[in-house]
């Protein structure tokens, strides 16, 4: 299994240079590679990317120099980025994909290096790992690798001012080896409450609302500087501008940093947890269209949460079950089984006509999840419910029994 480690990394201002050099050979290649496709799609003329590898090998070492100057995998990794753009162009892959040229002024720049060129090593008396690239000092990581085995290749990224270095390990790190618990959890995302359990928790999404209320504010004092209004407005934008924008970026940042780190936490306590694990297949863009809730929705991130799932399932050893998107985990009764014909948003406290149940309207919807599963599984017991909650305590994760409140 590959795993990657992301790490920030702090270069001083000669290895800024040469990274920065290695952005724009990767960034030269692939444009050249885009005006040659355009080229030959003007022309009707077959366009096979191996050979045109071959033509750049060729004359690179005369028409472009500079290439040289930094590793080979700056300007080789970029034929094989183009292909994968080129089948997810073809192919559809993502939605409005096109194909466009690298600009520089792209605020997150990456370029990619090979394992076989590759060092990881400690120096005496220090307790930190260096990262030796081609044509490069060391690099000191802020912090140690995770995981041991064959360093497959790294990729250098750039994002505003900020730079890290991506390690892709091949490695035997497989947890699905260690023995867990037969508990089987139905999970129902939502928006009052983002995740509701079947065995009776809830987990709330981190209170981000003064950290939204600061980017706000800092938005409209943004605005008020000087800088161009409109496309052809030629004002330059002010130093003020400038340092406003980089406080800017810092908040958006540090947003973007506690959803993924509330993320991944998450996911990990539930695989940790749970052997078999059972979610929706939900139509978020179908949900956007109600505009009272769209914001949320695209904060909430669900689809993220699907994601972590997937791979940490694959990783740890748990069943991930997709629930059909046209089943109707709200409208049934979990005592009964028999199903409402409609069933209104604002009902938050689900009462079933036929068996008298009276259930709150997510944890109904969990459990039909777990019942989905269709396979018998262990009884949760008190001790592992507390279990369950002090990890999620241990990592700043808001949980509570559905029958306490907040």
């Amino acid at each position: 299994m590959i795993l990657s480690h992301k790490i920030r990394i702090y270069p001083n201002n000669k290895q800024k240079s040469h990274i920065e050099k290695s952005f724009g050979v990767s960034r030269f290649t692939y444009n050249w590679i885009l005006e040659k496709f355009n080229q030959h799609q003007a022309t009707n003329t077959p366009f096979y990317l191996y050979e045109l590898k071959k033509e750049f090998n060729a004359i690179k070492k005369v028409s472009f120099p500079f290439v040289c100057e930094v590793s080979k995998y700056a300007s080789q990794e970029a034929f094989i980025d183009f292909k994968d753009a080129l089948h997810a162009y073809y192919n559809k892959t993502k939605r409005h994909v096109t194909l466009k040229y690298k600009s520089k002024k792209d605020p997150h720049q990456n370029y990619y290096v090979g394992g076989d060129l590759i060092r990881v090593f400690q120096k005496e008396g220090i307790d930190k790992d260096y990262l030796k690239l081609p044509k490069m000092n060391a690099l000191k990581l802020s912090e140690k690798i995770r995981f041991n085995g064959h360093i497959v290749g790294v990729r250098i990224i750039r994002e505003h001012n900020i730079y890290y270095v991506v390690v892709n390990i091949n490695t035997e790190h497989h947890m699905s080896s260690i023995s867990k618990p037969n508990f089987s959890v139905g999970i129902d995302l939502g928006i009052k409450h983002h995740i509701t359990l079947s065995n009776g928790l809830q987990i709330d999404y981190p209170n981000l609302s003064s950290l939204i209320n600061r980017i706000n504010f800092m938005q409209r004092i943004l605005s008020r500087k000087n800088h161009p209004r409109t496309k052809d407005d030629k004002t330059p934008c002010s130093n003020n501008y400038i340092k406003q924008k980089a406080k800017l970026i810092n908040l958006y940042r540090r947003l973007d940093n506690v959803k993924r780190d509330y993320e991944k936490k998450v996911t990990s306590i539930l695989v940790n947890h749970y052997s078999d694990i059972c979610i929706e297949d939900l139509s978020v863009e179908h949900m956007k269209h109600n505009r009272f809730v769209a914001k949320n929705l695209q904060f909430m991130s669900f689809n993220k949460i699907r994601t972590n799932l997937e791979y940490k399932c694959s990783e740890y050893g748990s069943n991930l079950h997709i629930a059909n998107r046209l089943f109707a985990s709200s409208k049934i009764c979990s005592n009964c089984g028999v199903a409402k014909t409609k069933l209104k948003p604002s009902t938050r406290i689900y009462k079933c006509h036929n068996c008298g149940l009276s259930i709150d309207r997510d944890l109904n919807a969990a459990i039909n999840l777990k019942n989905y599963i269709g396979r018998v599984t262990s009884d949760i017991m008190p001790l592992d419910l507390d279990s369950f909650i002090a990890d999620c305590k241990k990592s700043n994760v808001n949980v509570f029994r559905i029958e306490e409140g907040r």
